[in-house]
């Protein structure tokens, strides 16, 4: 068990209960979308350069929240590498569950205001 595991736990009663009772801790997730794995395909570098992004059902989410770039982006869909369940976090609120298209960079490329050079 780690740290953010133990504090999620001492905060949450229900988690505490579980925990308590059944010996059970909340599983870990990973956030994933087709627009999550096509952002880990470019380097943070690039994610910098590709401005102006407005997310939108072609991408995967049903928002027209924009940003200011790409690395935003990427930090606002996945505020961490695994995320405790239950835990908020504000894209999954957003994300189409049943889209499973592979996104390309066109894809990408067409609901931004600025691309790489």
């Amino acid at each position: 068990m780690n740290s953010r595991l133990a504090n999620w736990i001492a905060s949450h009663p229900k988690a505490l209960m579980d925990y308590k009772i059944q010996g059970k801790l909340p599983r870990m997730l990973r956030p994933e979308s087709p627009l999550i794995s096509l952002l880990e395909s470019i380097h943070p570098r690039d994610r910098q350069r590709i401005r102006g992004i407005r997310l939108s059902p072609e991408l995967g989410y049903q928002t027209g929240q924009q940003f200011h770039n790409a690395e935003q982006l990427y930090r606002w869909l996945k505020p961490q590498a695994e995320m405790i369940e239950g835990e908020p976090f504000p894209a999954e609120a957003f994300r189409i569950k049943r889209f499973s298209k592979r996104l390309t960079l066109a894809d990408l490329k067409d609901n931004c205001a600025k691309w790489l050079d």
